[in-house]
C-alpha cells in the first residue's frame, strides 16, 4: 500500500508557530491504497487495536499498512455499511442500510443465514443500533450494548424497536427514541420535541448532545445541549450552518460536528458554530471521526480516509505562499529567513506567516536551482544549470556572476568552490569574496560532482569515478589513491573529517590517511547516498533513496544512527535538501518544505502483533493460538501483522520456531512458509520494530501440534515392538542353531584336518624312509664309518623331533618350515649319495608370515624320489623359493630330474596310482580354504611340456589370506 501525503491548511491556532504559517502533515487512504470505497461513513477500533471503515461497499480493517476488505463476496448481506461496535464477546457488530442484523467475528462475518442469534434478533424485528445501550452502571452479566453472553437480548417492551439510545444520569436511566426522551423506572416521557426527530447522540460528563432535524425540510442543523437537574431537563439549542452527520469526541476533548463541509468544533457558549470554528477537513464532507489510543485523528469523508498523527509535523506549502509544493533546495538564512529554491529558477523567501516570490533566475530559461549557500544575513550565492548568482533578499535582487551550470558550491570564509561540467571554462573553480575574482584551477577533472574546503583550507573535488584534493606546490589536483573508484554525490567535514557520500557504497570517513566505510552493512539505511549534511549540534544527516539517517559520532569514531520513517513524517523518498536553524530541520521534499525538531525521535508505542490467520490446504484458522495438524498436514501458511499507524509499512518481523532450532529469522514479509514439519510440539514466537530497531517485547505466539501417523502413535509403537520382540527371540534362536551347527561342522572340519595332518605326517615319515634311512646308518657301520653313522642319524632324529613338533600346529613360520625341509634334504643327499643338490630361496620379509605345516613336504619328497633319483649322472638339480606376489606367498619345488611323465613310466606301480601324499595334501588344503577362508592353490608343470629340451617338474603354490605371526 502507498500512503500519500497531502498537505491540508488546518487552522488550529494551538498549534502555530510564531513567525510560521505550517500547517500539520495529513495521511490520506484510497482506493489506490486498499479501501473498498472512497465513500467512508463510519470509523472504529477495537480491543485488539485494528481500525474499521465502514463504506458504501464493506467494511475494511487496517492495521497500519494493509487493508483487509469484508464485503458480499464474505459473506455480508448488504455492502452499505454506516457503523461498527463491539460487544464483550468481541463480536463486532455492523450497521447496514437493510438493518440486518450481522456480525463479524475473528474475519468471519455471521447474519440470519448462519447464526441462530441473528436470526432471533431479525423474528424480534430488532438490530444492534435499535436495543439500548448501556454506557454506565452495565449489568456485569449482560454484553455490551444489550447483547448478553447467552446470546439473550436485554430491551423493553413497547420501547425496543423504536429505543436509539440508553444512557444513565445521576443514577437515572433514560432512553432516546424517535423525539423522546423517557425515562426507564416509569416509562414517563420527560421531555418530547414535537417538530424534530434526532439523528445522532451522544452522553458525557452529564450533558446529553443531541442532533436533531427539522421534520419540515430533513436538515440536521441543530444541537441539544440537556443538562439534567433533579430529572428536569435543561435544553439549549446551537445552531451549525451545514448539515450535521455525526457527533463525537475530539483530541482535545471537546464536541465535533462533522458536517457536509468539514469539521467545527462546539462552544457550549455560544448560539451557533461559525466558520472560524470549523478546524479541519474545510471543503470536504466529513461522516465521522476518531481518536484512537495512540491519539492520532482519523476523518471518514466522501474522498477516502484522512489521518492526523499524534505527533504533528508542520509543513510549507502553496498555502503558506509557496509558488509551487515541488522545493528542490532550500536555506536558513542566519538572520532567520528561510530561501526556497525551484526547478524553474524561482527563488522563494519567507517572511512573517508566508512566502513571497524573491525573483526568478533565468527569465523563463530552464535554470534549476542547485544549491543555495548563505554569506550573512541578507546576502547568499545561488548555483544553477545557468551560473552562479549572489542574491540579497533586502534589495530583492539576484547578481550574475558566471555562466556556466554549476554543479556543486562549497563555501569556506571568503573562499567559495564551485564544480562544473565545462572542460573550456574550467571543472573547478575558486571565487574571492573580497576581491569579487574567479581563478580557474582545473580545466582536467570532469565532471565535478561535489566540492568542500576542510579546515587548512586544502580543495577537495569528487567526481563520477574518483576524489581529488588540490597540491599548492604542484598548483594541480591529485587523486587521492586511499579512496576507491566511485561515483562521489557529496562532500562535507565533520570534526575535522572528510565525508564522502556515495552513490552505491554508502559513506566514506577519511580520518586522517585511514578511510573507513559506513555501509547498509554498518547501520545505514541504504548503500545510495544522494547528499549528507551537517547540523548544528554537528551530527551527520545522511540522504538516501530509501530514507533519511541521522548519525551522531562519538570521540573513538563509534557512532549512533537514527532512521527517521514516517513516524517523523519524513517521507524519505522525497527528500531534495536539507538545511539547518534555530533547532529546526527544514527538509524540501516534492510535497512542500518539511519542519521538524533536530533531536526529533519518534513516539511511537511498542507494536501489538497478532497471528492472524493460518492456511492450511482445505481451511484458513482466524486469529489462531494453538493448531493441532495431521501429520499429511504439515505444510501451513502463517500470517501475522503489527499494528502501527505512525511507521505505516517500515516495519520488520523476527520470528524463531522453538522445536525446530534456535534460529531468529528477520524479514520484512507478513507470511512465513513452515514446510514438512516432523511430528512434535513447536512454538512460533513473532516480534516486530520499525526501522530503529525497538523490538516488541512481547510477541505473538502460535502453538503448533503435528500429530504422529499412526503407525507414529504409541500404541502401534508398542505392538510393534512386541512383534519385534518375538521376531528377535525367534531369529535369535534360529541363529543359535545355526552358530551351533556350524560350530560342530567347523570342530568336525578341525578334526578332519587334524586327521589329514596326521596322515599326510604319515605319509611322509613312511616306513620305507625310515628303512631306507636305517639302512643307510647300517651301511655307515658296515664300513666302519662310524663318524657318517652318527651325523646321519643325528640328522634323522632332529628331522623326526621338528616334524613331530610342528605337527601339532596347523600354522607354521615359513621360516621354520624352510629349516624343516633343509633337514630333509641333507637326509635325501646322504642316502643317494649326494647325486643332487639343492638351494633354496626366501623373502626375508615372509620370515613371519605363515603357511600350513609341512605343506611343501611331500612335493619336495616327491621332486626327488620320483624325479632326482632316476637321473643317470650326478647332477640333479633342487631348488626350493618363497617370493612375494601382489596380494600373495608364491611357493615353487622346481627340479631338473626325469620329468612327471618320465617318472610315471619308471616306477614300478601301476599306471592309475596315485600318489596318496598328493591325495592328502589336496584333501587338507581344501579343508584349509574352508576352514580359515584362505586361498591355497597348487599347479605342477612338467618342464618337458615346455619344448625348449628342459627336464624335470614345477609345482607351484599360491597362498592368499595368510595369518601373520
Amino acid at each position: 500500500m502507498l500512503c500519500r501525503y497531502l498537505f491540508l491548511l488546518l487552522i488550529i491556532s494551538c498549534n502555530l508557530l510564531p513567525g510560521y504559517a505550517q500547517q500539520p502533515l495529513l495521511r490520506h487512504y484510497t482506493i489506490s491504497d486498499g479501501l473498498t470505497s472512497n465513500t467512508v461513513y463510519g470509523i472504529f477500533q477495537d480491543s485488539r487495536g485494528f481500525m474499521w471503515f465502514c463504506t458504501d461497499w464493506g467494511v475494511c480493517r487496517f492495521d497500519g499498512h494493509h487493508f483487509e476488505a469484508i464485503t458480499s463476496d464474505n459473506g455480508l448481506l448488504d455492502n452499505e455499511v454506516f457503523g461498527i461496535k463491539e460487544d464483550t464477546l468481541h463480536r463486532l457488530w455492523l450497521n447496514p442500510y437493510n438493518k440486518s442484523p450481522a456480525y463479524i467475528y475473528n474475519d468471519k462475518v455471521y447474519t440470519v443465514r448462519n447464526d441462530t442469534l441473528c436470526r432471533y434478533m431479525a423474528r424480534e424485528g430488532l438490530s444492534y443500533f435499535d436495543i439500548p445501550t448501556h454506557q454506565k452502571n452495565a449489568n456485569p452479566e449482560e454484553g455490551m450494548n444489550g447483547v448478553t453472553t447467552q446470546n439473550r437480548i436485554i430491551g423493553w417492551p413497547g420501547m425496543a424497536k423504536k429505543a436509539i439510545f440508553q444512557f444513565s444520569d445521576k443514577g437515572i436511566d433514560y432512553i432516546v427514541y424517535g423525539n423522546k426522551i423517557v425515562r426507564k423506572a416509569d416509562s414517563a416521557t420527560v421531555v418530547e420535541f414535537k417538530e424534530h426527530y434526532f439523528r445522532w447522540e451522544l452522553y458525557q460528563n452529564g450533558h446529553l448532545y443531541l442532533s436533531a432535524a427539522k421534520v419540515s425540510d430533513q436538515k440536521v442543523k441543530i444541537i441539544y445541549d440537556i443538562v439534567f437537574n433533579d430529572g428536569k431537563p435543561l435544553i439549549k439549542e446551537t445552531k451549525t450552518p451545514y448539515n450535521i452527520l455525526a457527533i463525537t469526541i475530539g483530541k482535545n476533548g471537546r464536541l465535533w460536528c462533522c458536517t457536509v463541509n468539514g469539521i467545527g468544533e462546539f462552544d457550549p457558549t455560544k448560539d451557533s458554530i461559525s466558520e472560524d470554528r470549523f478546524i479541519t477537513m474545510k471543503g470536504i464532507v466529513t461522516y465521522n471521526s476518531f481518536v484512537d489510543r495512540q491519539g492520532n485523528c482519523w476523518y471518514a469523508t466522501n474522498e477516502g480516509v484522512y489521518m492526523q498523527p499524534t505527533d504533528t509535523v508542520l509543513t510549507y506549502t502553496t498555502a503558506s505562499g509557496l509558488v509551487n509544493d515541488n522545493v528542490n533546495s532550500v536555506c536558513y538564512m542566519p538572520g532567520g529567513d528561510l530561501l526556497a529554491g525551484y526547478d524553474n529558477g524561482n527563488i522563494m523567501l519567507h517572511e512573517g506567516n508566508t512566502f513571497r516570490p524573491l525573483g526568478i533566475i533565468g527569465e523563463g530559461y530552464w535554470s534549476r536551482i542547485v544549491f543555495l549557500l548563505p554569506t550573512d544575513r541578507h546576502t547568499f550565492f545561488a548555483g544553477t544549470d545557468i551560473g552562479l548568482f549572489r542574491g540579497n533578499t533586502q534589495k530583492n535582487e539576484c547578481k550574475q556572476l558566471t555562466i556556466h551550470a554549476e554543479k556543486s558550491g562549497a563555501l569556506s570564509g571568503n573562499l567559495l568552490l564551485l564544480g562544473r561540467n565545462a572542460h573550456i571554462y574550467g571543472t573547478s573553480l575558486v571565487y574571492n569574496l573580497e576581491t569579487d575574482k574567479l581563478n580557474i584551477l582545473s580545466t582536467e577533472i570532469s565532471p565535478v560532482t561535489a566540492t568542500t574546503i576542510d579546515a587548512q583550507g586544502t580543495y577537495w573535488l569528487g567526481t563520477t569515478q574518483s576524489l581529488y584534493y588540490y597540491n599548492t606546490t604542484l598548483r594541480k589536483f591529485i587523486r587521492d589513491s586511499t579512496f576507491p573508484p566511485n561515483r562521489v554525490t557529496s562532500l562535507n567535514i565533520l570534526k575535522g573529517r572528510l565525508i564522502i557520500s556515495t552513490h552505491s557504497d554508502g559513506l566514506f570517513i577519511r580520518d586522517g590517511s585511514r578511510m573507513i566505510r559506513l555501509n547498509k552493512d554498518k547501520g545505514l539505511i541504504n548503500n545510495i547516498c544522494k547528499k549528507t549534511y551537517i547540523d548544528e549540534k554537528e551530527r551527520l544527516w545522511v540522504n538516501t533513496d530509501k530514507g533519511l539517517d541521522r548519525i551522531t559520532f562519538h570521540k573513538d569514531l563509534s557512532y549512533s544512527i537514527y532512521h527517521f520513517s514516517a513516524a517523523d513524517g519524513v517521507p524519505g523518498h522525497m527528500v531534495n535538501d536539507i538545511t539547518f536553524g534555530n533547532g529546526k530541520a527544514f527538509i524540501a521534499t516534492s510535497k512542500g518544505i518539511i519542519m521538524i525538531d533536530q533531536d526529533q525521535t519518534s513516539s511511537s508505542l511498542p507494536y501489538k502483533v497478532y497471528i492472524l490467520k493460518v492456511a492450511l490446504k482445505d481451511s484458513v484458522l482466524n486469529y489462531p493460538e494453538r493448531i493441532v495438524l495431521n501429520y499429511n498436514q504439515n505444510n501451513v501458511q502463517v500470517s501475522y501483522t503489527a499494528i502501527s499507524f505512525i511507521e505505516g509499512r517500515d516495519i520488520r518481523y523476527k520470528y524463531l520456531l522453538q522445536g525446530a532450532g534456535n534460529d531468529t529469522i528477520v524479514t520484512e514479509e507478513g507470511t512465513l512458509n513452515l514446510g514438512a514439519l516432523e511430528p512434535g510440539d513447536y512454538q512460533l514466537m513473532v516480534w516486530a520494530a520499525g526501522r530503529n530497531n525497538i523490538w516488541n517485547k512481547v510477541p505473538a505466539i502460535l502453538h503448533i501440534t503435528v500429530k504422529p501417523p499412526f503407525w507414529g502413535s504409541i500404541w502401534f509403537i508398542v505392538t510393534i515392538g512386541c512383534l519385534l520382540l518375538i521376531i528377535i527371540v525367534l531369529i535369535y534362536r534360529h541363529r543359535i542353531n545355526i552358530i551351533r551347527k556350524k560350530e560342530t561342522e567347523k570342530a568336525e572340519r578341525k578334526r578332519m584336518v587334524a586327521e589329514l595332518e596326521m596322515q599326510a605326517l604319515r605319509a611322509q615319515i613312511n616306513p620305507h624312509f625310515m628303512f631306507n634311512a636305517l639302512n643307510a646308518i647300517q651301511n655307515y657301520y658296515s664300513k666302519n664309518d662310524e663318524l657318517g653313522a652318527n651325523y646321519y642319524m643325528a640328522s634323522f632324529s632332529s628331522l623326526i623331533r621338528k616334524t613331530l613338533t610342528h605337527s601339532k600346529e596347523h600354522w607354521n613360520t615359513i621360516a621354520n618350515e624352510m629349516s624343516m625341509l633343509k633337514a630333509y634334504i641333507e637326509l635325501e643327499q646322504m642316502r643317494f649319495k649326494h647325486r643332487f643338490s639343492y638351494e633354496i630361496f626366501m623373502d626375508p620379509t615372509l620370515e613371519k608370515f605363515k603357511i600350513p605345516t609341512m605343506l611343501l613336504q611331500i612335493y619336495t619328497e616327491n621332486a626327488i624320489n620320483h624325479g632326482l633319483r632316476y637321473l643317470k649322472q650326478d647332477n640333479g638339480k633342487l631348488i626350493i623359493s618363497c617370493h612375494r606376489s601382489d596380494d600373495a606367498i608364491v611357493c615353487t619345488i622346481e627340479d631338473n630330474g626325469v620329468g612327471f611323465e618320465e617318472a610315471r613310466r619308471l616306477d614300478s606301480r601301476p599306471g592309475d596310482y596315485k600318489s596318496m601324499g598328493l591325495k592328502i595334501t589336496a584333501g587338507r588344503i581344501a579343508a584349509i580354504n574352508e576352514l580359515y577362508g584362505t586361498s591355497i592353490a597348487t599347479h605342477i608343470t612338467d618342464k618337458q611340456s615346455q619344448g625348449n629340451g628342459s627336464r624335470g617338474t614345477i609345482v607351484t603354490i599360491t597362498i592368499k589370506n595368510t595369518p601373520l605371526s
